[in-house]
C-alpha cells in the first residue's frame, strides 16, 4: 500500500503534467503569444537548395533545384535526369514560381518556365543527342519543419517540339513529372 505522502506526491506530479500539457504556463495574467511562423518570405531575399526524386513519363528521375526567393516570387534553376529504357532525358529549366502564401509552414505555389531538353540515346547505334527547347508549368508545395529544412512535393507538365526527320514533320511531346524532395533554406 502507498502511504498518504506518496499519494500526495503522485497527485502533484499528475497535476503538474496536466497543467503543462493543457494550458502551459501563464505568468501574472499575461497571455502567451503564438510562436512566429516557421518561414516568412517577406523578410528579404532567401536561397534554397532542393534535391529531389520522382517519376517522369513512367521513368525514374532525380535532380536538383536552386532557388532565389523574394516575397511572393521565386526564380529557380532546375536540372534533372530521367532514366529511360532507350534514352535518358536531361531537362535544364529556368522557372518562375508564384508563392500562394508567403508565411507559415506550408507554402503552396504555381510555376511556369522553359529551357533545354536534351535526349541522349543509351543503346541505339548511329543516333546522337537531340536537343530541343520547351516549356513547363505546374505547381507544388513546400512544408517546413523549421526555418531551414523542409519537404517539397511538385507536379509539372512538359511540352516540347521535336522534328521527325524520317517523316519530315514536327511532333509535340507532352510528359509529366511528379517529384518529392527536401529543401534547405539559407538567408
Amino acid at each position: 500500500m502507498l502511504s498518504d505522502r506518496w499519494i500526495q506526491r503522485l497527485n502533484l506530479i499528475l497535476l503538474t503534467a496536466l497543467a503543462l500539457t493543457a494550458g502551459g504556463f501563464a505568468q501574472s495574467g499575461k497571455t502567451q503569444t503564438p510562436p512566429p511562423p516557421a518561414i516568412d518570405l517577406r523578410n528579404g531575399v532567401s536561397f534554397e537548395v532542393s534535391p529531389h526524386t520522382g517519376a517522369m513519363g513512367g521513368s525514374g528521375m532525380f535532380g536538383m533545384r536552386l532557388s532565389m526567393n523574394y516575397s511572393a516570387l521565386n526564380m529557380e534553376v532546375a536540372a534533372a535526369q530521367a532514366i529511360g529504357e532507350s534514352a535518358n532525358l536531361y531537362p535544364i529549366t529556368l522557372n518562375f514560381l508564384l508563392n500562394l502564401s508567403t508565411s507559415g509552414r506550408l507554402l503552396p505555389y504555381g510555376l511556369v518556365g522553359g529551357g533545354l531538353f536534351m535526349t541522349v540515346p543509351t543503346n541505339a547505334i548511329g543516333t546522337g543527342t537531340v536537343s530541343t527547347m520547351g516549356v513547363n508549368f505546374g505547381g507544388g508545395a513546400r512544408f517546413y519543419l523549421n526555418n531551414t529544412f523542409g519537404f517539397r512535393l511538385e507536379a509539372k507538365q512538359y511540352l516540347t517540339n521535336v522534328t521527325n526527320e524520317l517523316e519530315s514533320r514536327d511532333e509535340l511531346f507532352i510528359f509529366q513529372e511528379i517529384s518529392v524532395g527536401v529543401t534547405f533554406m539559407f538567408r
